[in-house]
């Protein structure tokens, strides 16, 4: 029997473990034998008979498969929710002056200014306002949106609006421009040095000639700013302005000058749009001085104008369609005025 169950092991084309096996186990209970050294060399032999099991091997990386990680999918990543800046309303009653009531009232001194030039324009401060006026003013972060001063009964508002053109100003009730289009000086706190002449004497050059400009003595780093909405036409270093600006307004109309900059603001290049009030640039003693000051110029048609007796352009009335445009985009504010 042993010789017949070796001569079936020897056969090569049964070559698998699932035959051996149970083959094992029927000879082995049915007493065929029990001589554990014939049981191990019938496992011997079919272990040498199996095949080692067949690994799949993973197929080979094509070029484009070469280093690539795999993806994960995006975080979903909170949407920022936009910042909402909520209008404060300041009102109070006028008992000495219109400043020191709105001062009280918490009216910023920057805006009081502001709406004492802007109110003036409509009432004469010193003989029509009286005490027990009341006013209120709407602000949205550092703006003026809108402002009503009770002067006897009758309301004198101001409006703030931005015209299709993305330009911004004042405007009363009707829709009339408030203030001027220029300011008279581009500094905050400005001294006159040297006025606009056709004769002086050039203090470096030392010869007499024309001075078409105005001087402002400040001391060196005090900020400069645009007196009118316009384009920069020029920003350059020359020989006797120094670092200078020109802007250009009104389409070309008019001209100003900034000169003797010690340099020039961030983001202030040729062809930008600046707003009345933007900063330019910093007082300074570039080009042919003898100290720190702002050379001013103001020029209508190319032509030289006293920047200090000129007077200021101002715009006119809306056209029809530019008055359908203001009452549309104002009807929020001026309902609040009678509102409040």
């Amino acid at each position: 029997m042993l010789d017949r169950i070796k001569k079936i092991l020897s056969v090569k084309h049964i070559s698998q473990r699932g035959f051996f096996l149970p083959l094992l186990i029927l000879l082995v209970l049915s007493g065929c034998t029990t001589d554990q050294t014939v049981v191990r060399k019938i496992k011997s032999d079919i272990v040498k008979a199996s095949p080692p099991p067949s690994i799949p091997t993973p197929a080979p990386k094509s070029s484009s498969q070469k280093n690539i990680k795999p993806t994960q999918p995006p975080k979903a990543s909170k949407a920022s929710k936009p910042k909402i800046v909520k209008a404060r309303l300041y009102s109070g009653k006028i008992h000495k002056t219109f400043s020191q009531s709105a001062s009280k009232a918490g009216v910023s001194k920057r805006h009081i200014k502001q709406l004492e030039s802007l109110f003036a324009e409509q009432i004469n401060f010193r003989k029509d306002l009286r005490r027990g006026d009341k006013f209120k003013v709407i602000v949205r972060g550092d703006k003026i949106l809108a402002a009503e001063l009770l002067n006897r009964g009758e309301p004198v508002q101001i409006i703030h609006h931005t015209n299709r053109k993305g330009l911004s100003r004042f405007y009363n009730i009707k829709g009339k421009p408030l203030g001027a289009d220029f300011l008279r000086t581009p500094l905050k706190s400005a001294r006159v040095s040297s006025h606009f002449t056709l004769k002086r004497y050039h203090p470096v050059l030392k010869i007499y000639r024309p001075h078409r400009g105005t001087d402002f003595k400040a001391r060196t780093g005090v900020k400069i700013y645009a007196t009118a909405n316009g384009i920069v036409e020029k920003r350059e270093r020359q020989k006797g302005y120094g670092n200078v600006i020109f802007l250009s307004h009104g389409g070309g109309l008019y001209t100003t000058v900034y000169a003797h900059l010690s340099r020039f603001e961030q983001g202030i290049k040729v062809g930008k749009k600046v707003k009345q009030g933007d900063l330019l640039g910093y007082v300074g003693s570039t080009g042919l001085v003898t100290g720190p000051h702002l050379h001013y110029e103001f020029r209508e048609k190319g032509e030289y104008k006293d920047a200090m007796k000129v007077a200021l352009p101002r715009s006119r009335r809306l056209s029809t369609e530019e008055r359908r445009y203001f009452y549309k985009m104002t009807a929020g504010v001026r309902r609040a005025l009678l509102q409040l």
